[in-house]
């Protein structure tokens, strides 16, 4: 009877231990009902479905969790496991994050989709480092002017109450050095504040203002790209690494297809957005050359100082940079 009981035991040791599900909570600004919120919540139905159950997906959008700043802070008690946020709100981990934040860097889309599989790893890794995982980097169009009055040159916004997004040290270098005196805050409290008159200017991306209800505060916008906008979706490691190996390959590999497809439609809702602005009255302003050139050099002054600073990754700004002037010189 001993043997039997030694051997019951050893047959137990060596079956395979069930896996733990993991649920993943992630917050997002992202309100329910759009395109996003609709293609994430597919994928999580995928990865639950492939997982077998051991991986779920659980998401609170519309910004109920807070601000990016909050929503970190709540993955670094477990209280969330992930986020979609701005690509800058894990700068002060790492500059690296700040790589396709730098005013006038991209000209076209088809530049930003030429550079992403050289330049992305950069920042995957850099955050790798700093104990997050990136699931997705998704592109959200180029940001524009957009204020309740035509804005042309810089002495036009001096005038002008500019939100900036909170933490965002390049945007306020550029703002001061501008002569304006910016107004920080959470995506979260933007639309309020241009209720109140706390603001009356911002920089975005149609889709983006017409989502979050912007456009219907500010009449105009300066048609000249400042920057291109990214996000990403990032769970900390150690959520990630409670799934087996497997498991992570599925999660990893459903994302990856969910934001290249998020990527085109992306692309296609910019340029719907953008006529919907027009048809619901919003002005875009145009500039001559030599607006453009002193919006530029402006941009290029603060990021001298910046560099001083080491808010960007220099170097590897300075590798994209020529890569791009390689591109346009083919």
């Amino acid at each position: 009877m001993k043997f039997l009981t030694a051997a019951v035991l050893a047959l137990s040791l060596l079956a395979p231990v069930s896996q733990a599900a993991t649920t993943l909570k992630i917050a997002t600004l992202a309100p329910d009902g759009t395109n996003w919120m609709k293609q994430m919540r597919k994928a999580a139905a995928t990865i639950k479905q492939e997982t077998e159950g051991r991986v779920k997906v659980k998401y609170f959008p519309g910004g109920v969790q807070g601000s990016d700043k909050s929503v970190l802070r709540k993955m670094r008690i477990n209280q969330l496991q992930g986020g979609m946020m701005s690509i800058g709100a894990l700068a002060s981990a790492s500059n690296m994050t700040q790589l396709y934040s730098l005013p006038f860097t991209f000209r076209n889309v088809e530049e930003v989709n030429a550079v992403r599989d050289e330049f992305d790893p950069y920042i995957k890794d850099a955050l790798a480092d700093k104990g997050y995982v990136v699931l997705g980097l998704s592109e959200g169009g180029f940001a524009y002017l957009m204020s309740d009055s035509p804005l042309k040159t810089s002495v036009d916004v001096q005038n002008k109450k500019v939100w900036v997004p909170e933490g965002d040290r390049i945007s306020q270098t550029i703002f001061e050095n501008g002569g304006v005196q910016p107004v920080s805050l959470p995506v979260s409290d933007v639309y309020t504040s241009l209720q109140t008159g706390l603001i009356d200017t911002v920089a975005v991306n149609p889709s983006t203002s017409i989502a979050l209800q912007w456009h219907t505060k500010v009449s105009y916008a300066t048609d000249y790209p400042l920057v291109f906008l990214f996000g990403m979706l990032v769970v900390s490691d150690k959520a990630f690494n409670r799934m087996s190996e497997t498991d992570q390959a599925t999660v990893q590999r459903v994302m990856r297809e969910t934001f290249a497809a998020l990527d085109k439609q992306n692309a296609k809702d910019e340029q719907g957005a953008r006529q919907a602005l027009i048809q619901n009255g919003m002005e875009f302003v145009q500039l001559s050359e030599d607006d453009k050139i002193a919006w530029r050099q402006l941009a290029d002054d603060a990021l001298k100082e910046l560099r001083e600073d080491d808010v960007y990754p220099v170097e590897v700004y300075q590798k994209l940079v020529n890569r791009l002037e390689a591109l346009r010189a083919e």
